[in-house]
């Protein structure tokens, strides 16, 4: 495995890290504990050192869990959570950035985590106008201060949401007051970050960028056809036939990426890794299998110039 700087923090992070949205559970389709902590000592064993969860996945039970399974390795690791999603106060869940929400969400997603720091905290979808409403930026930066948190940042619903945030962190006088992380999508199918300058201006202000589904929900692992169907209890079932037959004749464009010794997933990895800008990207995994392939991408040849070239004029 190797690591990356994330941005200013100076955090040093694994380039392949662990995105806990699957185990959490929830319309996620069959889900198992005992596979679950599993898999996330299984990364650990490999390098992983950075792991990514919110307290909405599974109302909890991913934070949960990572706190089960790494809580004796806690200070060789690298937790990242966020909030923002109020799921406390029944259905449906709402946005709730309030200050003193913000605190008690990570004060509850402590206790989940088996720990008495986070070590990224990121505000979890935020709407555009939250940048202007200092309110709980200030709050972040007391949870700072107390060590609560050791840095923040936002994970950003869309590229314009992130070009927002850097937009505003750009007119003001310190920057940092927005945090020193974005989280942001980007994969195969959706580029829309790197077409809206998200890594060239956030590696330009040297915010540390975490790169989300990469393998695009899991349809990039290449095992999907047009006419799978996915069971009531994954959140795929409510895609509609049209998706999925355009999805499926947009990854069976990309094949050609397979080679031996390396799979349409792990080249959909290094294709984010290829992004300088990018400081680690995160794979959910529900098994060992998973998470060793993903995390052998570290390890392996960059896509060549050529691979690239021919992604970009698809």
């Amino acid at each position: 495995m190797h690591y990356r700087r994330l941005g200013r923090t100076e955090l040093m992070v694994s380039e392949v890290g662990f995105g806990g949205l699957p185990i959490g559970g929830l319309r996620w389709g069959d889900v198992r504990d005992e596979e679950s902590l599993a898999a996330l000592r299984r990364a650990y064993e490999l390098g992983t050192n950075f792991f990514d969860t919110a307290d909405v996945y599974g109302r909890g039970h991913s934070e949960e869990l990572i706190g089960q399974a790494l809580g004796e390795v806690r200070h060789n690791i690298l937790i990242a959570t966020k909030a923002g999603i109020d799921f406390y106060h029944g259905q449906p869940t709402r946005n709730n950035f309030e200050p003193g929400y913000i605190r008690s969400a990570i004060e509850r997603s402590l206790e989940r985590l088996r720990t008495d720091y986070i070590d990224l905290f990121q505000l979890h979808n935020p709407p555009q106008k939250l940048a202007r409403e200092p309110g709980i930026w200030d709050e972040l930066c007391k949870l700072k201060s107390e060590g609560k948190v050791r840095s923040f940042g936002v994970s950003c619903r869309t590229a314009n949401d992130a070009r927002a945030i850097v937009r505003a962190a750009e007119a003001q006088d310190d920057g940092r007051v927005f945090g020193d992380t974005l989280q942001v999508a980007y994969n195969l199918l959706d580029q829309e970050a790197a077409a809206k300058d998200v890594f060239v201006e956030g590696h330009r202000h040297d915010w540390g960028i975490i790169n989300r589904v990469p393998l695009a929900s899991g349809v990039l692992g290449g095992r999907y056809s047009a006419d799978h169907r996915f069971p009531p209890n994954d959140f795929r079932s409510d895609w509609s036939a049209e998706r999925l037959s355009e999805t499926a004749r947009k990854v069976d464009e990309l094949r050609f990426l397979e080679q031996a010794g390396r799979t349409l997933a792990q080249a959909a990895i290094a294709f984010c890794l290829n992004q300088p800008a990018v400081s680690t990207v995160i794979t959910g995994a529900k098994s060992t299998m998973q998470v060793e392939e993903n995390a052998a991408t570290s390890d392996m040849t960059p896509l060549s110039e050529d691979e690239v070239a021919q992604i970009r004029g698809m």
